[in-house]
């Protein structure tokens, strides 16, 4: 959110488990979500006609959507500029290090195509140097939070967090082979050797500044903070998720860590993982830290649309 409450009549409109995690944000209400599956369709279409309705009504001098489609689709059928932000928008606006198998590709493009289209600036924000490959693309890192201080010296146990709780593979081998593993989430079995710990946000942040590495759902957060850090990640996936299969293959050619399917997790992957514990990672973790951040790059790119059109004129004034 940044300095935009400060400066501008923000409204927050948010579906599904975006609404669980915000809907104490005071400028946030609840909207229809409108996920693939049975009834997209129909729920696609009650969404721009909704969203359509509330924009008319308040008549926004911007529209920026985290991969919303409705919202950006609304906007642009009203002529009201729209900006794309996410790290989805990495699979057809950026040239990226690695690849994933064409079905799989044309589906998060696809995927991605209804919030990027109508969009006038994009800014995918990833955990690695890519280049933008379409007009009015910037790339963005993640913030670092500001929770987490990085210790000098590391301490000798691994971080563990998984989306889907389903990592225990993993963690069976690394217990077994002598590892200290602090796991945070509410699993229902943990292999023995295994320390749990509730979630907790505070907690885990100072946690990831002490530990020697981390082994966790590949998602794009959490890379981007190993990465700044100079931690070795075991990025694991399931084996019907496209962008965090991409995300662990692009984790492993930034050098940041390993990469592997949950199932396929196998005594060599943790061999292969071990050896990346010990390898220096100031260049990486300088590399990283050199690319700008989200909350700079939006706001830049923010101004360049309001400059490029007629929306928002005064977007210096008001932020100064």
């Amino acid at each position: 959110m940044g300095v935009l409450p400060k400066s501008h009549d923000v409204r927050l409109f948010c579906a599904g488990e975006a609404w669980d995690v915000l809907r104490d944000v005071p400028c946030a209400e609840p909207v229809l979500p409108c996920v693939p599956g049975k009834g997209m369709i129909r729920s696609f279409t009650l969404r721009v006609r909704g969203d359509r309705k509330r924009l008319k009504q308040w008549s926004p001098d911007l529209v920026i959507s985290d991969g919303d489609g409705p919202s950006a689709n609304a906007a642009k059928s009203l002529g009201i500029p729209v900006m794309a932000v996410g790290h989805g928008l990495i699979f057809h606006h950026t040239r990226l290090g690695a690849a994933l198998p064409f079905p799989k590709h044309v589906r998060e493009v696809v995927n991605v195509a209804s919030s990027s289209w109508p969009a006038s600036r994009r800014v995918a924000v990833h955990f690695a140097p890519v280049e933008p490959r379409t007009p009015g693309t910037y790339v963005a890192r993640p913030d670092l939070r500001s929770e987490i201080e990085s210790s000098s010296t590391r301490e000798d146990f691994m971080l563990a967090y998984f989306r889907d709780d389903n990592g225990m593979m993993a963690l069976e081998q690394l217990a077994r082979r002598g590892h200290r593993v602090l796991l945070f989430g509410q699993p229902q079995t943990v292999p023995r050797g295994v320390e749990v710990h509730s979630s907790n946000v505070r907690a885990f942040a100072e946690a990831l500044g002490r530990c020697r590495a981390v082994v966790g759902s590949a998602g794009n957060h959490l890379p981007a903070e190993c990465a700044m850090l100079g931690i070795p990640m075991l990025a694991l996936h399931r084996g019907d998720d496209p962008e965090h299969e991409m995300n662990a293959r692009l984790v492993e050619a930034a050098g940041i860590g390993v990469a592997s399917a949950f199932e396929r997790c196998t005594p060599e992957v943790i061999q292969r993982f071990e050896v990346e514990l010990d390898k220096p990672r100031d260049n990486l973790a300088a590399r990283t830290r050199a690319m700008r951040p989200a909350s700079e790059v939006v706001p830049y790119a923010i101004d360049q649309l309001c400059r490029d059109t007629a929306g928002c004129p005064d977007w210096e004034t008001r932020t100064a």
